[in-house]
């Protein structure tokens, strides 16, 4: 028995909701920012950040999550989080763990706001072109995010970034690796290597672990060296690429003994 073809659903937003929407949401954003700058109420500063956010987010989700800048405010916001960190551990330290908890969440929500470069990395890929010139922008989207300041990160911070799963947290989290070679986990690095989503993330995945290789444990090298091993057993490995030539570097790296 045959069916009537279903119908396609419309928008949920009308197009001018959708203008009003990122509108609101980037008024909501700004005086989020703005009170970033001027007011100690972080957890007040950070809601508002979060839901101009949001509203945008929303405003535009019919097709994609679409670039949202917020003209440096991501660089206040992780200075704000490396201040925010600091008053945490020192509460800590004092006994206080309420307080303490307290901060650290605000730490993550300005963390969370921080992680917003990706989004350009991502508007780039899906309306420009494959070639020399895409790429050269992305590697200067990837040089702001290597900018930014890395002291109030950890490890486990960029995971998280990086487990937000678009392409943007991806290449973001590698950035980060990159600038600091603390911050690496092998389950970042070795998602990134046998499972990148573009050769520029895979090239970077690569780049990110050389640096990181005397940051890591005896086993963690080992698992890597194993990645880049599988890799270069398979197309990367029978032609001269850039991907190819850190490769083989990695594998020529620290010995499991070796420890930075």
């Amino acid at each position: 028995m045959s069916h009537a073809p279903v119908e396609a659903p419309g928008p949920v937003l009308t197009r001018s909701a959708r203008i009003g929407g990122v509108v609101v949401g980037m008024l909501v954003l700004v005086a989020g920012g703005v009170a970033v700058f001027l007011t100690d109420n972080e957890l007040g500063s950070t809601a508002l950040v979060a839901a101009g956010v949001a509203i945008c987010a929303l405003s535009v989700f019919g097709n994609r999550l679409e670039a949202i800048e917020a003209a440096g405010v991501r660089f206040e916001l992780e200075r704000r989080a490396r201040s925010v960190r600091q008053q945490a551990a020192r509460a800590r330290a004092a006994g206080d763990a309420e307080q303490a908890q307290q901060l650290e969440r605000r730490a993550e929500g300005l963390l969370a706001a921080a992680s917003l470069v990706g989004s350009r990395y991502e508007r780039l890929r899906e309306t420009e072109p494959s070639g020399w010139d895409r790429t050269s922008r992305m590697e200067g989207i990837l040089r702001d995010a290597r900018a930014l300041d890395t002291d109030a990160l950890s490890a486990d911070d960029v995971a998280r970034i990086f487990a937000g799963g678009s392409d943007g947290d991806r290449i973001t989290a590698l950035a980060l690796i990159e600038a600091d070679p603390r911050l690496a986990s092998a389950d970042v690095l070795a998602d990134a290597i046998g499972d990148s989503r573009s050769t520029f993330e895979q090239y970077h995945a690569l780049v990110a672990t050389e640096r990181a290789l005397t940051h890591l444990s005896s086993a963690e090298r080992t698992r890597l060296g194993t990645a880049v091993e599988t890799l270069l057993a398979g197309p990367v490995g029978e032609r001269t690429s850039d991907r190819r030539t850190v490769a083989r570097r990695i594998l020529e790296g620290p010995g499991p003994s070796e420890r930075g």
